[in-house]
């Protein structure tokens, strides 16, 4: 993650991370990794999702994924793990919508 080859963002955020911080991190990085079918919408939805604070990258990125603004030119998640990460996320998901609205 501090490799020259990952984005500088991501870089930044990692250098301002604490022990502790970085294994979470880390840890939340392992499943997104799985689910994404493209690496490089990973490492864009990060670009955004590092902005905030967030409680599960999982979510964070599944959320973007289905807001993305910008049509990706294939499928962004797996199709083995669509179905897992809508049962998981469905009800966060609406009651996101519902505070937007």
């Amino acid at each position: 993650m501090c490799s020259s080859q990952v984005p500088n963002y991501v870089r930044r955020y990692c250098d301002n991370l604490d022990e502790f911080k970085w294994q979470w991190f880390y840890n939340q990085m392992i499943e997104p990794m799985e689910f994404v079918a493209d690496s490089d919408y990973l490492f864009y939805s990060l670009k955004w999702i590092l902005k905030y604070d967030f409680d599960d990258l999982g979510y964070a990125v599944y959320f973007q994924t289905i807001m993305n603004p910008e049509m990706w030119p294939e499928p962004l998640i797996k199709d083995e793990w669509r179905t897992i990460l809508e049962k998981r996320y469905q009800e966060r998901f609406h009651n996101d919508i519902s505070e937007m609205h």
